[in-house]
């Protein structure tokens, strides 16, 4: 994925890289669908095994490090959960939760974003290559602003969550760079739409602007690793 495409990005990266020469490449590694579903991300490994999505809702994590061994299909998987993955835990409210790392791998790369619709709620997933499960910082802004040069985020609507997945990584090593995702920055499903804003030390940046305050879920599924934002309508 081209760097000069994104300039906020480009900019974290290049501070970043820089740090990461001066103190090792390891201190940068962070300690649905129905039809009209938009889809985009990079290539990843041949999927070979299906292991069924795990669900996490309670503030206090219980699950072990997600497993390497990707989905055979996650779109269908995702899909096929038609009702909230969450349940019945309708929120406003702000959340966090820390991530699960994996002290022998290279850290998880954000990987794929996808938005679809389903009777009664929208869906946002966040997906990403390698092992461990991501964390979150949640909340709602009334100016989204980019990572690393503070600028005011292009996002549609007039409310926001502003969603940090911690536990990931910046691309730096070697195969990151093509499994970090490299489709559109930005993804529309009603009125809901879905903002990246890149990688920067061990935070993935996702506003997810409204055109009201409205309840959500957030979760985690596994295999691969993925963070499922349900918005209701």
């Amino acid at each position: 994925m081209s760097l000069s495409a994104h300039p906020a990005r480009r900019t974290a990266w290049s501070l970043a890289l820089v740090s990461c020469l001066a103190v090792g490449a390891s201190a940068c590694t962070g300690e649905p669908s129905q039809s009209g579903e938009q889809v985009s991300g990079s290539p990843g490994p041949a999927p070979s095994v299906s292991t069924p999505a795990q669900v996490l809702g309670s503030p206090t994590p219980t699950a072990s490090p997600a497993s390497p061994t990707p989905s055979a299909d996650p779109e269908a998987e995702e899909a096929a959960a038609t009702s909230p993955i969450l349940g019945d835990r309708w929120t406003q409210s702000a959340s966090s939760q820390e991530p699960v790392r994996d002290p022998d791998g290279d850290g998880l790369v954000f990987h794929a974003m996808r938005v679809a619709e389903h009777e009664g709620f929208y869906r946002v997933v966040l997906e990403f290559a390698g092992t461990g499960q991501p964390g979150w910082d949640l909340s709602w802004s009334d100016q989204p602003v980019e990572q690393g040069r503070g600028l005011p985020l292009d996002v549609q609507g007039i409310a926001f969550l502003d969603l940090r997945i911690t536990g990931t990584t910046m691309p730096v090593m070697e195969g990151q760079p093509e499994q970090y995702y490299s489709g559109p920055p930005s993804l529309t499903v009603g009125p809901i739409n879905v903002v990246e804003d890149g990688t920067f030390e061990d935070q993935t940046h996702v506003v997810i602007g409204m055109d009201d305050v409205r309840d959500f879920q957030i979760g985690t599924l596994e295999d691969p690793a993925r963070v499922v934002i349900d918005v209701k309508k």
